[in-house]
């Protein structure tokens, strides 16, 4: 998943454009082989094979999700490939343009995706009505479709599941040692930090260099607390980056850096793989990531995540979802925020519309499919009235973690606010640059200017604008 300066951000840009450039070439192109529509002829089909690319899910997830896919399914053959965010972008493109991409891909809604790669994707909405009826879109989470629909209406993905953040991710072990309390507000975390650096541990895992957009969750969590409706109000035009919610925002991001809640090596690279090995390694006590994080909950995937990291001999930790502290103190707490995480498409051009169609269908629009996402707990079901399996799931505790996962369950159902489906790529990018840029203690810019610089690159979001 991968975040620098001013040259990162120039090059994520041109990276972003030569995306779009693709995009509308291969709209042309789809366009003379019928435009995405001649393969809604192709029937689901038993047998054959599929190719998938995709930034997520981790390669063992996917290969559960293939392997109970494949109980049903023998004579079909799913093939997965991961990606790191930033080269699942820069890969996709040209594999679609020369014909070699693959018969699946990754969506999600986040920066205009559905418009970047939608031109390349065969429209679902037929085949999801011929699947789940007339009223198939009520049937998923809240906007989960229209999130994953293009400009034009085109549904170029189907949601496999939905996904939260804004809150963190805590090493209960750790906090047990340094006999600290979980933080709630600015003056609890400086506590905690305190008691926990005294035995040698990190407080807050944060990466925030290279060219990836995960600073901007710490960004909007600590806008929440300054004003619950501020982040998402300048996201669309009708606030501005550079008010004085805007402005506090930053102020508090430098006083974590300062105050050293946010540790000196921040810059060093993006939040993976810096925060996440830090996390896992058993070196932080503290972390920022959302509801994928919940799979590493568990009793054999954390064990897998540690060793990734490089633990040699991994021995599981209780790691606890909490609420990311109120750290302006307004009592407004800190708004989760969430959407559908990523659909599954189809390339229009593929030679195996058929077998597919069958893999999409069964991940995304059946019963079976969605328990299997859920017993995962990488994400929330797409699909309405599906839970966990806790007879089917070990936790590395489950008296303590399973209550505590079911809880965050709930609350990031319950979500109104968007993560980034309402957010452009320039805002995404213009926020990294500002909190960098705060970060940095060899820029000497006033947090005042770096917020005007905030509002005069970013570009308000037109979706889900009535």
């Amino acid at each position: 998943m991968t975040h620098l300066g001013m040259g990162a951000l120039r090059t994520r840009r041109a990276a972003a454009v030569a995306a779009v450039a693709a995009a509308s070439l291969a709209l042309a192109a789809c366009s003379s082989s019928g435009g995405g529509d001649g393969g809604d002829e192709a029937p689901a089909a038993e047998s054959g094979e599929v190719s998938w690319w995709g930034w997520t899910p981790d390669t063992p997830v996917a290969e559960r999700y293939i392997a109970e896919f494949n109980k049903e399914y023998p004579d079909i053959t799913v093939t997965y490939k991961n990606f790191e965010n930033v080269d699942f972008r820069n890969a996709l493109a040209p594999a679609l343009d020369s014909g070699e991409g693959p018969d699946v891909f990754d969506l999600s809604p986040a920066g205009g995706s559905p418009d970047t790669w939608g031109p390349y994707a065969l429209d679902l909405a037929p085949f999801a009505e011929e699947v789940l009826g007339a009223d198939w879109e009520s049937k998923f989470g809240a906007d989960y479709v229209r999130q994953l629909s293009d400009s034009e209406g085109r549904v170029v993905s189907l949601p496999l599941g939905g996904m939260a953040a804004g809150f963190v991710w805590v090493n209960q072990d750790i906090f047990d040692e340094a006999g600290a309390e979980v933080p709630t507000d600015y003056d609890s975390w400086l506590a905690a930090c305190e008691k926990i650096t005294a035995i040698g541990k990190k407080c807050f895992a944060v990466g925030a260099g290279g060219e990836d957009t995960f600073p901007t969750e710490m960004f909007h969590s600590i806008a929440n607390s300054v004003d619950p409706e501020f982040f998402l109000k300048a996201a669309v035009g009708d606030a501005r980056w550079d008010d004085p919610e805007g402005i506090e925002t930053l102020e508090i991001i430098k006083s974590m850096r300062d105050d050293g809640i946010i540790a000196d090596n921040v810059l060093d690279a993006g939040q993976y793989p810096l925060a996440n090995e830090e996390f896992m390694k058993g070196e932080a006590a503290m972390v920022q990531m959302g509801f994928w994080y919940t799979q590493y909950s568990g009793a054999e995937s954390c064990l897998a995540a540690m060793e990734s990291a490089g633990v040699s001999n991994p021995e599981c930790f209780v790691q606890l979802p909490a609420e990311f502290p109120d750290v302006a103190g307004r009592g407004n707490g800190s708004e989760y925020f969430g959407e559908a995480d990523y659909g599954l498409a189809i390339n229009a051009d593929s030679a195996n519309i058929g077998p597919a169609k069958t893999f999409i269908q069964w991940m995304t629009m059946s019963e079976a499919g969605q328990q299997n996402v859920a017993n995962a707990l990488d994400l929330l079901p797409s699909l309405g009235g599906v839970a966990p399996n806790w007879e089917t799931i070990a936790l590395v505790d489950q008296e303590v973690q399973q209550p505590a996962i079911e809880q965050l369950i709930e609350a990031s159902n319950a979500t109104t606010q968007s993560r980034q489906w309402q957010t452009t790529e320039d805002t995404l990018d213009a926020i990294v640059l500002a909190i960098q840029q705060v970060l940095d203690p060899t820029i000497d810019i006033s947090i005042e200017d770096i917020a005007a610089q905030l509002q005069e690159s970013s570009v308000p979001s037109t979706v889900g604008v009535e």
